[in-house]
């Protein structure tokens, strides 16, 4: 009987193959790694992921567990007893520790670039080895412009005080909120999301600019805590 492995992406409530990688354990998603040689089925939970996602994923995760997922004619993951739960937010970045010899096989079959393979009929590729480059030393003058251009401005905290003075008339509104960060094109991205769904988010861009993008449903929400902010704090806001 074959014995697959494969990893499952879960976006809107529905999880959909993608290619076997450690790239795809990122703060922002959600990931099923089923491994049916160990007869184990790993949810990799995002430290980003909100709590709506959070509780889908579960339920997906439970779902595909008990009646498996279909990958073209094959249903794959029903023969997987054990479920183990990766919460990244958890256990931080270590969880590449703890979990190091399912990081060493998906690193061995990613080479392959394949959503499922066969571990009984397929070989993984062998990795190849890129040498590194020998970096000769910089002219005084060009390692002052990169350091120039390294220096990253540090978080302003009037900004950081103003945004928690959001988040604090928000949980008056909404007590069972949870606060995700995660960042997006140079941009820091909270979100906002609570039982009702997603309600919304602040965007701090790279020149220190702020959004804040309510959801449709609850602008008026928003627009009621944006009055109670002082006339001189909305200049910071867009």
């Amino acid at each position: 009987m074959a014995k697959f492995l494969a990893m499952l992406e879960i976006e809107g409530g529905e999880a959909h193959p993608i290619p076997i990688s450690t790239m795809h354990l990122s703060p922002d998603r959600t990931i099923i790694i089923i491994d049916e040689d160990e007869e184990t089925m790993y949810l990799f939970i995002g430290r980003d992921v909100g709590l709506v996602s959070r509780r889908m994923a579960e339920r997906v995760t439970q779902s595909i567990k008990t009646y498996g997922f279909k990958y073209g004619n094959t249903i794959i993951g029903k023969n997987c007893h054990n479920l183990v739960i990766i919460d990244e937010k958890e256990i931080g970045t270590s969880f590449k520790e703890v979990y190091q010899d399912l990081i060493k096989k998906i690193e061995l079959w990613e080479t392959l670039g394949k959503s499922l393979v066969d571990i009984e009929k397929e070989k993984p590729k062998p990795i190849r080895k890129v040498k590194t480059p020998i970096k000769h030393p910089l002219s005084p003058e060009i390692e002052e412009k990169k350091e120039k251009i390294e220096k990253v401005e540090p978080f302003r905290s009037d900004i950081s005080s103003k945004i928690g003075f959001v988040v604090l008339k928000l949980l008056d509104k909404f007590p069972e909120m949870f606060v995700g960060k995660t960042s997006k094109n140079n941009a820091m991205i909270i979100r906002f999301e609570g039982p009702q769904g997603f309600l919304g988010e602040v965007v701090i861009s790279n020149n220190r600019k702020i959004d804040i993008r309510p959801n449709k449903e609850f602008e008026t929400e928003f627009k009621e805590i944006l009055k109670g902010i002082k006339k001189e704090s909305l200049e910071y806001f867009a």
